[in-house]
């Protein structure tokens, strides 16, 4: 298996369109057409990450947070980035981020976190996603109907929410006349036909639309093919930042952040009387800061992220919102089991280890 392939696969599951316009997800460094040796999963590139996949074996690193952040104008081997850019390149190491895109993605970071905390009737807190589904239109000779509807969706259109090979269907007269450069599959040159036709609707993922866009042609009997590709302003169903939903039956402020704890989250900070009841939860991956007013409009009674500013949380005391705040890394690195396990089945053949030597960052001070 190349790179590309093992890029494209983490695009289907957590498409690259949903990260935020400011993000860098994908392939960042390394070469595409090389062949994948093994997977290292950790949640920062950091020198001891990049010698331990080095030492497992590993020519492919899989991060949330990209090396590669910002545009850079120069690469210096004594500073810190540049340092781990030369050292994933004189090893022919790739890396790959996994960033906005997997925090929006259904069955993604955040989600995993709600399955984690055994939230239900989850859905997006921020309505992120961007207008990026299409509405592909083609007319096709009724007896060749099914084999186009097929050849379409098993390019990757068709898919809602959770159901494939969605599409709809109806049919019609078409007319056409070829002049006498034509190659009429049927009919001939210069006689005006009328044909039975039926036209098939598909929705599809924009960076999709060209992979789709070609199945349908080669599968049409038609020299020439009459569709049309429409932009449209549905948001994809389970995508965008952060989730709001509810446990199955209230507990205190407390207990909620005892069984934060329990997973391996460090809790840096509570706003909240711990006796509270709470059973509308809030959450984001990493620092959720920004949607202090999110979660406060969801009606949410606590809201569980990291590095949260005074005057967020002043906004939550007001609206009488409990917040759990935690520290950045072990917030977000409980999916990687996750996709370890769904590598595991795509490609059985291939190593799949999450990092061993990546640790928090920030410690609890011991008190005196």
């Amino acid at each position: 298996m190349k790179v590309s392939q093992l890029s494209d696969y983490f695009d289907k599951l957590y498409p690259y369109a949903l990260a935020e316009e400011w993000d860098n997800v994908g392939l960042v460094v390394g070469d595409p057409k090389a062949a994948v040796t093994g997977v290292m999963m950790a949640v920062d590139v950091s020198l001891d990450v990049l010698k331990e996949a080095k030492d497992a074996g590993c020519n492919v690193i899989v991060t949330h947070h990209p090396l590669i952040f910002r545009a850079i104008k120069r690469i210096h081997t004594r500073d810190a980035q540049g340092e781990l850019i030369a050292f994933a390149l004189k090893n022919d190491i790739s890396v790959i981020a996994l960033h906005t895109n997997l925090d929006s993605a259904r069955g993604g970071l955040n989600d995993t976190l709600c399955d984690l905390l055994t939230l239900t009737k989850t859905r997006p807190l921020v309505d992120s996603g961007r207008e990026r589904l299409y509405k592909l239109s083609v007319t096709v000779p009724v007896d060749a109907a099914e084999k186009v509807r097929a050849a379409m969706n098993e390019a990757g259109a068709g898919q809602i929410g959770n159901y494939d090979h969605c599409s709809f269907s109806v049919e019609g007269e078409g007319t056409c006349r070829g002049d006498e450069r034509s190659n009429p599959a049927i009919g001939k040159q210069g006689v005006l036909e009328r044909l039975k036709e039926r036209r098939i609707e598909v929705i599809l993922r924009r960076e999709i639309s060209g992979r789709v866009i070609e199945a349908m042609k080669q599968a049409h009997p038609y020299e020439e093919v009459a569709y049309d590709l429409y932009v449209l302003h549905n948001k994809e169903l389970g995508t965008g930042l952060a989730r709001i939903g509810s446990l199955a039956k209230a507990e205190s402020l407390d207990a909620f952040v005892t069984r934060v704890q329990k997973l391996g989250i460090m809790v840096t900070r509570v706003l909240g009387d711990g006796k509270r009841e709470v059973k509308k939860v809030a959450l984001c991956s990493g620092a959720g800061a920004d949607f202090v007013g999110n979660a406060c409009a969801g009606g949410a009674d606590v809201y569980l992220t990291a590095e949260i500013k005074h005057h967020h949380g002043a906004m939550a005391r007001h609206a009488d919102m409990a917040i759990v705040e935690t520290e950045h890394y072990s917030l977000e690195r409980g999916h990687w089991p996750r996709l370890k396990e769904l590598l595991q089945i795509e490609f059985k053949d291939i190593k799949v280890k999450i990092s061993e030597r990546e640790s928090i960052l920030w410690r609890r001070p011991e008190r005196g």
